[in-house]
């Protein structure tokens, strides 16, 4: 597995910025373009809230990725895939599915959002312009991702973002209004956690020798710390999104995962939780970077828990 990332300044655009980003992947794993059979885009704001043609295929082209059929170049398809911030999650089961059939060899995986505008600061909008990019492969010598835990809001749901048309009138391709009042993110991320921890047969004990690793977004300030003491683990053990990125929403698992990847803290992981959370529902993927069989769900009073 490979990432990158990209907020560059010079553009508030999510295409170009996923463009950059997806090309810097590709070069930092000596992947060719030509490899690659299928992207995924799990991004939600786009520029100018285009909706067809799917994102996807705008930045398979930017990126020249299965354009012509030609001898020695697989044929490559794209689709959207948008799940609000647990979306990338999603999108990794769909793309293992392809992978596991040997259907198609590598697969890229785009998130990020951008106002509609493209302007890079609007006010009210709370999200981080930029684009995350992983690239998934197969390999006998590697292991790969668990079982995806979800859990949603069971209350009545409100629209999170949306265009007034009444109010914005002609210019509703360029603006979008954000809620962020809704339910705390808290208590559907920790649900979601606490299910993949049973699933794979994991303990406090797992995290305090940083066996194991928990990847947190950044829905609200310090929530890596917060969620780390209503699981009861150990801060050190729960790696968020570094607070100069902001909240990069659909791009957060990858923040979070190349922060814990220089950080050190994924050297001795021998499984990492990635976690994806908003108000309206969380998700949570195990992955495991060699063949290590699950155990058993530990016994009782050895799960990871709440603090009291």
């Amino acid at each position: 597995m490979a990432a990158a990332t990209n907020t560059d300044l010079d553009t508030g655009s999510y295409f170009e910025l996923a463009a950059r980003a997806a090309l810097a992947c590709l070069a930092g794993s000596e992947v060719s373009v030509d490899e690659v059979g299928m992207l995924i885009n799990a991004g939600v704001f786009r520029d100018n809230n285009i909706c067809e043609p799917a994102v996807s295929a705008l930045i398979q082209k930017r990126i020249g990725l299965g354009l012509e059929y030609q001898p020695g170049r697989l044929p490559a398809f794209s689709f959207d895939l948008m799940h609000g911030a647990s979306g990338l999650l999603h999108a990794i089961i769909a793309a293992e599915s392809f992978l596991a059939m040997g259907d198609v060899r590598y697969a890229l995986l785009v998130a990020g959002d951008a106002h509609p505008s493209m302007r890079r600061h609007v006010p009210g909008f709370p999200y981080t312009t930029g684009a995350a990019v992983l690239l998934l492969g197969t390999s006998p010598t590697v292991g790969g991702f668990g079982r995806l835990h979800t859990r949603e809001s069971t209350e009545a749901s409100e629209p999170s973002a949306w265009v007034d048309m009444n109010e914005v009138g002609a210019n509703g391709r360029s603006a979008m209004r954000v809620r962020r009042d809704g339910p705390d993110a808290l208590e559907l991320a920790a649900a979601a956690v606490r299910d993949c921890v049973d699933r794979e047969g994991l303990d406090s004990a797992d995290f305090d020798a940083h066996r194991a690793v928990l990847l947190a977004p950044a829905p609200m300030p310090g929530f890596a710390e917060i969620l780390a003491d209503t699981l009861g683990l150990q801060p050190d053990s729960v790696v968020g999104v570094p607070e100069r990125i902001g909240d990069p929403y659909t791009a957060a698992p990858v923040h979070a995962y190349l922060s814990a990847r220089e950080s050190g803290v994924l050297d001795t992981a021998e499984v990492t939780l990635f976690l994806t959370a908003d108000d309206a529902a969380a998700a949570c993927l195990a992955y495991r970077p060699h063949h290590t069989p699950v155990a058993a769900a530990p016994a009782a009073g050895a799960r990871v828990g709440e603090r009291r």
